[in-house]
């Protein structure tokens, strides 16, 4: 017997939290009211304070565990020979670290520096890496929005993680300040080879579809920006209240931070703090989980 619609809507208050529930459990349409309060109830059970820093955040979750890091050659050879970059961290603080890509010279290189690596189009399934095991963590950072096909990451999710794995993905934050600004003006500053922005509600349907569960969601928090002189911090403020160019010579990060600092004489410093917003950061970090039984 068919529910009414205020049935569906109680149904998905009361069930929203159920891991790996989705929207059509409740509706017909994605745009009804029972739908529209399943996938809230789902991110605001996922909302987290902002992270202070996305590689520290994806250390301590790798921390003595098996990780899978999926994209993990790094954008030019070079980079991967000084200490910050993020998969040789991983390597160091993990009890394993499988990494995985498509380009063969930097899987190649990468073997040659002593990282255990594996050249494989994930799209295609897991092929070699499915024999391996299960991974407890699995690290996709700065990869989806490069990618023709979503669908990899979360199909790796189902079929890699272990039953209490994490699946964590990191993407730039379509809803930074500077960015939105960017793109209301038509212009473009950004990686060339970016093909979308990953949003929340997006992130949450896309676990749902595959069997995962958004559990986590969060920003980097804003890094303070600190300019050369006095001056140029009062501009800048006054550029940033009127929502204007995000960057400019002078100041030693990029974004729109909570709070812009300046040096003052002797030990002081001047700060000033605009209103708290909690996703304005550069970069979101999802993590999403298998549900639990």
């Amino acid at each position: 017997m068919r529910h009414s619609r205020s049935d569906e809507f109680d149904h998905a208050l009361s069930s929203a939290s159920t891991p790996g529930s989705h929207w059509s459990e409740f509706a017909d349409d994605p745009n009804a009211a029972a739908a529209l309060s399943h996938r809230a109830a789902t991110l605001r059970a996922a909302w987290r304070p902002q992270i202070p820093d996305r590689s520290e955040f994806i250390l301590e979750r790798a921390r003595g565990r098996r990780v899978l890091d999926i994209g993990c050659v790094a954008h030019d050879i070079e980079r991967m020979r000084a200490p910050q970059w993020l998969h040789r961290r991983i390597a160091g603080v993990a009890s394993s670290c499988l990494g995985v890509d498509v380009l063969p010279d930097g899987i190649e290189h990468m073997r040659k520096l002593g990282f255990e690596a594996v050249c494989h189009d994930l799209s295609t399934g897991p092929g070699p890496i499915e024999g391996m095991g299960k991974f407890d963590v699995i690290v996709a950072g700065e990869l989806i929005e490069h990618v023709p096909s979503m669908d990899m990451l979360f199909e790796s999710g189902k079929q890699l993680l272990a039953d209490d794995g994490e699946l964590i993905v990191t993407t730039p934050n379509p809803w930074a300040p500077h960015r939105v600004r960017a793109g209301q003006r038509g212009e473009c500053w950004e990686n060339a080879d970016h093909i979308l922005f990953a949003f929340p509600s997006g992130m949450a349907e896309l676990a749902d579809r595959h069997g995962l569960v958004l559990s986590e969601a969060a920003t980097t928090t804003p890094e303070p920006l600190v300019p050369s002189k006095p001056r140029e911090f009062a501009k800048e403020v006054r550029r940033r209240l009127l929502g204007r160019a995000w960057v400019r010579s002078g100041f030693a990060t990029k974004g729109t931070p909570r709070t812009l600092s300046v040096p003052a004489r002797g030990k002081l410093r001047r700060t000033l703090r605009l209103p708290g917003r909690p996703f304005v950061g550069e970069t979101f970090v999802y993590v999403l989980r298998p549900p639990k039984a």
